[in-house]
């Protein structure tokens, strides 16, 4: 039996990606290896359980966020604090991909393990940051902080190949291995249908578009906004739905000739998520950068024809399951959205090839592979230690003799 430290302080109380990958994982990692002990660091703005009444799983609230200077400087005391609560890890994996300044001063040996999702904070901070000096601000802090994350663990969790490539400037492959997220089995049964402040979305004669994220700029909405104009000046009766975190964005839709029939969600659960998936005809992923894309996937699971920007990782994920469009054109995307909703033979080929592309990505291949990964990277430790105290033995009887 060891004992894994899982570092999920991204689970927030507005959980993103990042969380989802988080939550999904340990869940998945706890049932399947009940001869571990897991510790999970949880930030104390979100404590609601990620599983019940598992005898293998202890979750600590901590103060300190994992995503900033702050966790950078002084997450060591953070580290410090749940080892003096929770007793000393066999293994550290932390679930995002930065690392206190003083790690190592800490851990000592204890086998690190990081999930790298993205390089956007340094390859384009000016799309993920609303004003110019964060941008600059956040790019700075990222260029020092996530290369240290990555040469500091022993091993490294790429959630893509595109995003292995890249971390390839800054660590040996060597020490990276790509391991993908899955879909949890829920997307892939019938939704129910919604209620309350989305019962509208039930109307059949105005078939839903759907697409998740937010406000930030690589996600790409005002281009979908743009393009829903467009294909309902054209005469094509539809709605769009937002999901996420898009108030930003209701100015520019006042401001359209479309606001009618444009719905913001806010951030939802999955089961609300999964209902108003339900009624899509059509799921937009306009994002222009992304770690990985999981939406866009969870979509296909349920039967929705998918249009995703054409950029990686989206059309290695995707693959021959979904249409691609430029992701700085408007027209192109409008042109797709219309095609889906009048053209019943390509809708149904997409929700046909769309069904089989999930199913080779699950949260409980994912959850064995990491497994796998702990498993070596524990054997390793093992094997260091014991050579390493046979050094330091031999040491001692030739300097005693």
């Amino acid at each position: 039996m060891a004992r894994i430290y899982l570092d999920a302080r991204n689970i927030t109380d507005q959980p993103a990606g990042v969380a989802r990958y988080a939550q999904a994982l340990i869940a998945q990692l706890v049932r399947l290896a009940p001869q571990h002990q897991f510790v999970t660091l949880r930030h104390q703005s979100n404590q609601r359980p990620i599983i019940d009444d598992q005898p293998n799983l202890t979750e600590l609230p901590v103060e300190c966020p994992i995503d900033g200077v702050q966790n950078f400087v002084f997450g060591h005391r953070t580290l410090e604090a749940a080892i003096a609560r929770g007793n000393k890890p066999d293994l550290y994996h932390c679930l995002f991909h930065l690392l206190p300044l003083k790690t190592r001063r800490v851990l000592g040996d204890i086998p690190v393990l990081t999930t790298l999702h993205d390089f956007v904070w340094i390859d384009h901070p000016d799309t993920s940051q609303p004003t110019f000096v964060k941008a600059r601000a956040i790019e700075a802090f990222a260029r020092v902080a996530l290369p240290h994350a990555l040469r500091t663990s022993d091993k490294v969790i790429a959630i893509s190949e595109p995003t292995r490539r890249r971390a390839r400037s800054f660590i040996e492959d060597h020490k990276m291995v790509t391991i993908s997220h899955g879909v949890d089995e829920a997307f892939f049964e019938p939704p129910r249908r919604p209620t309350g402040d989305f019962e509208e979305l039930n109307d059949p004669e105005r078939p839903c578009i759907v697409a998740i994220g937010n406000a930030k700029e690589y996600k790409n909405f005002p281009l979908l906004i743009d393009a829903f104009e467009e294909l309902v000046a054209e005469g094509v009766s539809a709605r769009l739905v937002l999901v996420g975190d898009c108030e930003d964005l209701a100015l520019k839709i006042a401001h359209t000739q479309v606001s009618e029939w444009i719905t913001l969600t806010e951030t939802i659960d999955d089961q609300t998520l999964r209902r108003i998936l339900g009624r899509a005809r059509v799921f937009v992923f306009p994002s222009t950068v992304e770690g990985f894309g999981l939406p866009l996937l969870e979509a296909m699971a349920m039967g929705i024809p998918t249009v995703v920007a054409d950029v990686e990782p989206m059309r290695s994920i995707a693959d021959e399951a979904a249409l691609f469009f430029s992701p700085d054109d408007r027209c192109g995307l409008a042109h797709l959205m219309r095609r889906i909703i009048t053209d019943a033979h390509l809708s149904q080929t997409l929700v046909r090839r769309g069904r089989l592309r999930p199913a080779q990505f699950r949260w409980d291949d994912t959850a064995r592979r990491t497994l796998q990964l702990y498993d070596e990277m524990l054997r390793t430790s093992s094997t260091m230690r014991s050579v390493n105290s046979s050094i330091e033995s031999e040491a001692s009887n030739l300097k005693i003799g």
